[in-house]
């Protein structure tokens, strides 16, 4: 080491020797704030994102034009688990292939807390968490992660059917906590190679209403998708980019794809024309949104050539 080298030290070691308390006190408070900053640095670049995704119901999945999908810009394809008892391991595996060699990546799509009736996330005897189905769907999800070709899981329905206020425990177990802990837990258990992606619902009062801590879930998923489905509240291009703005503001550990409706709403399945789903993605990414995703394929008619948003 040269005698320069030497003597820098020696001058930095004599400061800090000469530092009083509230001296130190404030380096290292800046040398927290320096760690934090790089540590929310680092995960926001290595999370995963989706910047343009298709929902496909798992009973179409053979019906789905690989080729259609590719030419208008779709990479990202969520096909409902179902798929899986449908058609085998063996086809589901053998379609991922051939989307995967279109530049395709597909993430299995798994319902969580809801199977024809609602499950609730926690055990209301106990008054904790409702481990034994939380193991028992975080084992199911495991199996299908290791499906080949798999690139992701994608977790719906981790929510209350909206009175997840109702549950709060002096213990500290919430509808919210419960949420969250189960997205911990799965979290936890999936290859770092695999992107996981939630659904939310896309209102502020997510906590009170379905148990949904974006804050606190945006640390543990990849991306968050805020089922933005606009004809279902009433509303248009305005709403969607507020959502967008709320989110993406919100989940500041992740990244948020807006999930956009291609038809008119529940009640008037009528599809929407490619120059109006056009305008939705597009409001949405100017929202601030990283991304886009068309719910469903099967109500697809009309489209447009995501490639061109901007």
């Amino acid at each position: 080491m040269g005698k320069n080298m030497l003597r820098i030290i020696q001058k930095i070691q004599e400061k800090l020797l000469n530092l009083n308390k509230k001296q130190i006190a404030i380096i290292l408070i800046i040398l927290a704030m320096a760690f934090l900053l790089a540590t929310f640095a680092f995960n926001i670049l290595t999370k995963d994102n989706v910047e343009t995704g298709i929902w496909v119901k798992g009973n179409h999945m053979n019906d789905v034009d690989l080729d259609t999908l590719s030419k208008y810009g779709i990479k990202d394809v969520f096909l409902h688990s179902s798929a899986v008892d449908i058609y085998g391991e063996k086809n589901v595996s053998n379609w991922i292939k051939k989307a995967n060699s279109k530049n395709i990546k597909v993430h299995l799509w798994v319902q969580c807390f809801y199977d024809k009736t609602w499950i609730n996330p926690i055990n209301t005897t106990t008054k904790n968490f409702n481990y034994p189905h939380f193991n028992k769907k975080i084992n199911e999800i495991k199996k299908l992660s290791t499906i080949e070709g798999v690139g992701g899981i994608q977790l719906d329905y981790i929510r209350y059917p909206g009175n997840a206020y109702e549950y709060s425990y002096p213990n500290g177990v919430t509808a919210s906590n419960a949420i969250t802990k189960f997205v911990t837990m799965v979290s936890d258990e999936l290859d770092d190679n695999l992107t996981l992606s939630i659904t939310v619902m896309p209102e502020k009062e997510g906590i009170k209403y379905y148990g949904q801590d974006i804050h606190a879930l945006s640390w543990y998923a990849d991306v968050i998708i805020p089922m933005a489905y606009s004809g279902n509240y009433n509303e248009s291009f305005p709403w969607i980019k507020e959502t967008s703005s709320y989110f993406k503001q919100t989940a500041i550990w992740s990244n948020v794809c807006i999930g956009i409706q291609v038809y008119v709403s529940d009640v008037n399945q009528t599809p929407l024309s490619g120059k109006e789903l056009k305008n939705h993605c597009q409001v949405a990414l100017d929202g601030g949104s990283d991304g886009v995703a068309l719910f469903t394929w099967e109500l697809m008619d009309n489209w447009f050539d995501l490639n061109s948003l901007k």
